[in-house]
């Protein structure tokens, strides 16, 4: 009964300052109420940028003017600080979510060649494969979902089914999930792959299959993933297969015979790590999207650029640490804002934010990477994979012999086949030795002028010969294919 007659004195008191004084002792309950509602939406992630403004037309009715008087000055800045800070952390939380952004940055290469694939083929009705392949993080899925939006008006015609087989039970359950979208009746044993082949081969629409982490379909005999990249070479077929995975030698590893027949093997799509600069774009084109003062500090932005590009070149990430490092810098402020007495003039009318700085990057990396950011500081990182270590050992058997310090990429490619041949090891064709040679730019490795055509892109080393045997660790390897040189 006593908290009734409270709330119309308070409204008078906000409406008629003078009676604001004899409102007070009343004042904490109602208000102490009100802060906590504006606590939750601070602090959940869920909630929209425009939902914590909610509650300000009964406070502030009296506008810009209201902390004027002495009765309110004292509760409106914190009020009024809680809801702009709470909103740029949102924001900022909010825009290094890894959704598909608009455009994606750094891609720009790699999304023109999936347009022009599905062009010339979905639309220009020519059955085909691509494999697009690297490591988590790099942009496959999020390039190949953008285009797909983009051109979704286009292939409007075409029956589009994506699969992701990460959640199949078994490399074999690809076909009834496939016969599903297709609205086929689901057979069994060998029969559900003749009605898929019938069902492809017959008068219709093009089909685009497109099926993520590829890799999951791998079995004994790869008899899935031969069936599958053998249906666009059928007399008639009308299906366009992209796969997308994390290995770049899976086609050639697993898919050994698809080589016999130039004609069935998948044309070739290699996805390199981000560099710092890439990722430093990234992070500053989302963040750029939050309004008002920088929630990141630069150097803060570009060290965690640097130190994520050096252990994996993941762009999720990196948009992960940030976030992170936003939550933390949001949950220090929250705690300052709380306990932290009001001062008794006024307060600035926009309190700037505190950023995200070196420390809170730091400490979010040390704990998302562990150890490996300490091995990447030691260069344990530098070690490389067989076929990398054969295409160095030969740019640098050509800069020997040559004396030159730039070699055409189909100059490099065939001495790399000699080389291999020697050492009793399968080579890569040329496109997934462009693609080896992109991997160890992004390394810092070598430098590539690119060309209109692949093979007569300039290749040259951006280490001298010592730093290069250092790096490769691999003393015997480099020096066996160095002593038999060139025949």
């Amino acid at each position: 009964p006593k908290v009734q007659p409270l709330s119309p004195r308070k409204r008078l008191g906000d409406e008629n300052l003078c009676n604001v004084p004899h409102a007070l002792p009343g004042s904490p309950a109602k208000r102490s109420k009100e802060n906590r509602g504006r606590r939750l939406l601070f602090g959940d992630p869920s909630a929209s940028p425009e939902q914590p403004k909610s509650p300000e037309p009964s406070p502030r009715s009296g506008g810009p003017e209201t902390p004027r008087s002495s009765g309110l000055s004292g509760q409106q800045p914190r009020t009024r600080l809680f809801r702009q800070e709470g909103t740029c952390y949102q924001q900022a939380k909010q825009v290094l979510h890894a959704a598909v952004p608009d455009r994606l940055q750094g891609r720009e290469r790699e999304t023109g060649i999936l347009r022009q694939f599905l062009q010339e083929h979905v639309l220009g009705r020519r059955p085909g494969s691509l494999y697009v392949s690297g490591a988590p993080g790099t942009g496959k899925t999020a390039c190949l979902s953008r285009v797909l939006l983009d051109c979704k008006d286009k292939l409007a015609g075409s029956k589009t089914v994506v699969l992701n087989c990460m959640a199949l039970g078994s490399p074999h359950s690809v076909f009834p999930a496939l016969a599903k979208h297709l609205g086929l009746p689901v057979a069994t044993g060998r029969e559900r792959v003749r009605s898929l082949e019938k069902h492809l081969t017959a008068q219709g629409p093009m089909v685009l299959l497109v099926l993520d982490e590829l890799d999951q379909l791998e079995s004994k005999g790869q008899d899935v993933l031969y069936t599958l990249f053998e249906w666009p070479q059928l007399p008639s077929s009308r299906l366009v297969l992209v796969g997308l995975a994390n290995a770049l030698d899976l086609t050639d590893r697993s898919l050994a015979r698809l080589r016999a027949h130039p004609a069935g093997s998948p044309q070739l799509l290699h996805f390199p790590p981000y560099t710092k600069e890439q990722l430093t774009r990234i992070l500053q084109e989302r963040l750029g999207q939050v309004s008002g003062d920088p929630v990141v500090d630069s150097a803060a932005l570009q060290f965690c650029a640097r130190k994520v590009s050096a252990v994996s070149g993941d762009a999720r990430k990196a948009l992960d640490v940030c976030r992170r490092a936003v939550e933390v810098v949001e949950l220090e402020v929250r705690g300052q804002t709380l306990l932290k007495p009001l001062p008794g003039g006024d307060s600035p009318a926009s309190p700037v934010p505190k950023r995200v700085g070196l420390l809170h990057i730091s400490r979010v990396l040390s704990e998302v990477f562990g150890d490996r950011m300490a091995r990447a500081a030691q260069g344990a990182q530098d070690t490389f994979p067989l076929q990398q270590k054969m295409l160095l050992c030969s740019l640098l058997l050509l800069a020997r012999h040559s004396h030159a310090r730039e070699v055409t990429l189909g100059k490099l490619h065939d001495t790399y086949s000699q080389v291999c041949r020697r050492q009793q090891l399968s080579a890569v064709d040329q496109a997934e030795c462009l693609s080896l040679v992109t991997l160890l730019e992004s390394r810092g490795v070598l430098e590539v002028k690119r060309a209109k055509e692949a093979r007569l892109a300039k290749v040259s080393l951006m280490l001298d010969e010592a730093a290069l045997e250092h790096r490769l660790q691999d003393t015997a390897l480099v020096g066996s294919v160095l002593a038999q040189g060139l025949h």
